[in-house]
């Protein structure tokens, strides 16, 4: 029978990272500890939290990566081996989408979120980790910064800092880290108190409170809790929510009235953790206007996008190939997944100046290219002239002088 091996072993293989080194917890200028340890998980626990998380991690995950060369205005793609790690096939275990989103969730949850690149003996890429540790050191190594890993299965991974994409959000005080959520937090457990109000409020409303008195005042106690119990088992018995007494008791019912958060205090308390996340309740629930999509775009999209292809451009290439033009970008099109009202007025509107051509415009509508000639045929309408045409057109010539009174 073979030995089982841990993923730990499968990703970071057999290295003896620390080799016997002496490390040194590394001092932050800003005065903060070296050492990072908000991989907790509380955030994802809120349902809105975690209802945010998902629907920017979805959008992202849909995010193009893509490995060009840009030399002066051209920009070609390089169909290589980097090309196919990151936008086909990250590591043996993900595809791109779940790479990414991944990726993306861990960060909203916890402000850090490492990328373990794996390089082979020849110095090649061979694939992409997201990591999600117990807590990260900071250290120092022969002048060079170096992170400890610390894992739940108490297994630890040294490495350079260099070697590791670091993806950070609110990256203010601290001089490496993105903050923690402690202000969104206090959010949640706002947004919580509220929730359980609610749900305390539905079982007192749900249930018949009140005193049941003995007119016997001689009763004993044991007499006083089988009366009670006699009653509480005949109103449960009762399909018609009603039970009787006799003479010898007499029930008072006690209206208990919670106090809740109207609709517009509770949509301010939610709204906490919707704007931390920059993010509004309607576009959770898919329902948004294309406006509200560009702005989603603009305001959260595109500067992950940015965020990401910086990140990975100066990690994974060498400071020569960045020099020489080479890019990793995160693509997002912003009209693929706009509504099919908004991809028609494009067409007819970018049609109409000749800015796209046949199969542009059946790629917008998620329609397969034709190819050819045809396919590259550039739309354009007749009431669009040629700005080089447009005097002869109006009666002049070629120079823009008028040929009127020269006819003969």
């Amino acid at each position: 029978m073979k030995e089982k091996r841990s993923l730990f072993n499968i990703i970071f293989g057999n290295k003896n990272t620390n080799n016997n080194n002496t490390y040194e917890q590394l001092k932050l200028l800003s005065g903060f500890n070296a050492r990072y340890s908000e991989f907790n998980g509380k955030v994802e626990d809120n349902i809105i939290a975690k209802e945010c998380i998902h629907t920017i991690a979805t959008h992202c995950a849909k995010m193009m990566p893509k490995h060009y060369q840009i030399n002066g205005k051209v920009k070609n793609r390089v169909q290589g081996g980097i090309d196919y790690i990151i936008g086909i096939k990250p590591n043996p275990y993900m595809t791109t989408f779940d790479f990414i989103y991944k990726v993306i969730s861990l960060l909203l949850a916890q402000n850090n979120e490492f990328i373990y690149i794996d390089i082979d003996q020849s110095g090649y890429l061979r694939g992409l980790y997201p990591l999600n540790p117990m807590f990260c050191n900071l250290l120092e190594h022969n002048n060079e910064i170096w992170l400890k890993f610390q894992f739940f299965n108490e297994n630890t991974y040294y490495t350079k800092y260099e070697n590791v994409i670091h993806l950070k959000n609110f990256f203010t005080k601290n001089d490496f880290y993105g903050e923690t959520n402690e202000s969104l937090e206090k959010a949640i457990e706002t947004q919580m108190v509220a929730d359980d109000g609610i749900k305390n409020a539905i079982k007192i409303s749900a249930s018949l409170r009140g005193v049941l008195k003995a007119t016997n005042s001689m009763l004993k106690n044991k007499d006083l809790k089988e009366m009670k119990d006699t009653f509480i088992k005949d109103l449960l018995a009762s399909t018609d929510g009603i039970a009787s007494l006799d003479e010898r008791m007499d029930f008072k019912e006690i209206n208990l009235n919670p106090i809740l958060l109207d609709k517009e205090q509770l949509e301010a308390v939610n709204g906490n953790i919707y704007g931390y996340f920059m993010i509004t309740e309607k576009f959770v629930k898919s329902n948004f206007t294309s406006e509200e999509w560009n702005a989603f775009y603009e305001s959260v999209l595109e500067p992950r996008a940015i965020q990401l292809g910086q990140a990975f451009t100066n990690t994974i290439f060498s400071d020569k190939a960045i020099k020489d033009g080479h890019r990793i970008e995160f693509s997002v099109n912003r009209i693929r997944y706009a509504k099919t009202e908004t991809k028609i007025t494009l067409i007819k509107e970018a049609g109409a100046l000749g800015l796209i051509t046949v199969d542009e415009g059946r790629e917008i509508l998620d329609l397969p290219a034709i190819g050819g000639e045809e396919g590259n045929k550039r739309l354009q309408t007749l009431n669009v002239i040629n700005a080089n045409l447009a005097d002869q057109y109006q009666g002049g010539n070629k120079n823009g002088k008028s040929n009127k009174g020269n006819e003969n």
